[in-house]
């Protein structure tokens, strides 16, 4: 059902320009060139710092793919059906194969336009519409078939405005996670490595030199997950815990639990996993073994089993086990994981290597300030990190219903029915 004073039109029928693919074969990326757009540089804003850039005879050879502001981007491979438009910053640009453009006409809005082509039933179509089964690609004389369902001009300005609303909104919250997670790594670079010291429960600095203790001697009981047969797994029961919910910022993510469980068995008591519980991955199949060594604990009230290949630690009263964990993600900690852990396709940290392996300690006063510290920061990214779930939710939801026409907005004081 189209709206009451909307048009349903192909998207080649509301562009002042040939809907165009990206031809320019860039070459090597030259310093003071002019700057290309590839697939990987779609979606959202367009970081123009980042983009590489072709010889000005090139850009010229091929100039009938390039770019100018508020043009559409739009990949038609890979990354299929991300756009950007092209900010104002960027005056001049081309386009790599893999990519078109769409120059919006006098008669509708680029930003509308832009929205409704991220909209759910417009990308289900220009799904449909690509081939291919792994690496999918749409065909321009595909996407120039697109048709899209349009208001006036002057309510397509006024939904495009609320929508950036939200945008400004949610890129603003990005902006403050970003800031707040590399405040926070200089701030466990500075705590963790005794740099900085904070101030006792009577208001002066902690004093005292940290000590070099390998972590076999903090550790009461070090448990190996069990190796837990697959095709025994069950679809209720205990979930289990495998080294994929340990994340690379030493948070635990239930997320990440495959449904995976196993039932009940008394036999396998020790392997049992419960809340505060701290965690360590004892392997790693990145190429850069990013994850190996680093540490979790577990914040979900809840019993699970432990896999192999990821290791319980019990510790002593000398060591708070918060702090190890940020402790994990510290540099020298990292190296040392990387260093010791076996070469080839999946990197192994052994129980021996763990427990000979050097921490650089303070009092355990110090110890639990620090990880206080650090898990408050940790708190504050969580809660915009929510804020920004939140925000994205809303927008989707709020496209849903001003680019169908379900809900209308004012245009000239009026509500558009």
């Amino acid at each position: 059902m189209v709206p009451s004073g909307w048009n349903t039109l192909a998207l080649s029928e509301i562009t002042k320009e040939k809907i165009s693919y990206g031809i320019v074969q860039a070459g090597p990326n030259v310093k003071d060139g002019i700057p290309y757009i590839k697939s990987a540089d779609v979606g959202g804003e367009i970081d123009v710092d980042s983009l590489q850039r072709t010889a000005k005879e090139i850009h010229h050879k091929y100039r009938r793919s390039s770019v100018h502001p508020n043009d559409i981007v739009f990949s038609l491979r890979g990354n299929i059906a991300r756009t950007s438009i092209v900010p104002t910053s960027l005056q001049e640009a081309n386009l790599t194969q893999g990519t078109a453009r769409i120059s919006v006409n006098d008669k509708n809005d680029t930003k509308f336009v832009y929205y409704k082509l991220a909209s759910t039933p417009i990308l289900n179509r220009i799904n449909a519409l690509s081939k291919g089964s792994t690496f999918k690609e749409i065909s321009l004389e595909e996407l120039r078939k697109v048709k899209l369902a349009l208001p006036p001009l002057e309510e397509q300005r006024k939904i495009a405005k609320i929508l950036s609303t939200w945008d400004k909104a949610i890129n603003t919250t990005e902006r403050l996670i970003d800031n707040s997670k590399q405040q926070k790594k200089a701030l466990m670079q500075q705590l963790l490595t005794g740099k900085k010291r904070l101030l006792d429960d009577s208001g002066k600095p902690f004093e005292g030199e940290w000590e070099e203790v390998k972590l076999g001697e903090l550790i009461e009981e070090f448990v190996n997950g069990y190796a837990f047969t697959a095709s025994n797994y069950k679809n209720h029961g205990i979930p289990i815990i495998t080294m994929g919910n340990i994340s690379l910022d030493g948070n635990f993510d239930e997320r990440q639990l495959k449904q995976n469980f196993w039932e009940d068995d008394d036999a396998l008591e020790k392997y049992k996993i419960k809340l505060g519980d701290l965690l360590i991955a004892m392997t790693d199949v990145t190429p850069d073994k990013n994850l190996i060594g680093r540490m979790t604990i577990v914040d979900v009230d809840k019993t699970f089993y432990l896999n192999q290949r990821v290791g319980l630690l019990k510790l002593s009263n000398k060591i708070d086990s918060i702090f190890l964990k940020y402790l994990s993600n510290e540099s020298r900690w990292r190296k040392y994981s990387i260093a010791v852990s076996a070469s080839g396709v999946q990197a192994n940290m052994g129980t021996k290597d763990i427990k000979k392996g050097m921490i650089h300690l303070p009092h355990i006063a110090e110890q639990k300030k620090i990880a206080s510290v650090l898990t408050n920061a940790d708190k504050e990214i969580e809660i915009l990190e929510q804020q920004l779930a939140d925000f994205k939710q809303e927008k989707k939801a709020l496209m849903q219903q001003l680019l169908t026409g379900k809900r209308r907005v004012k245009v000239d004081n009026e509500v558009v029915a």
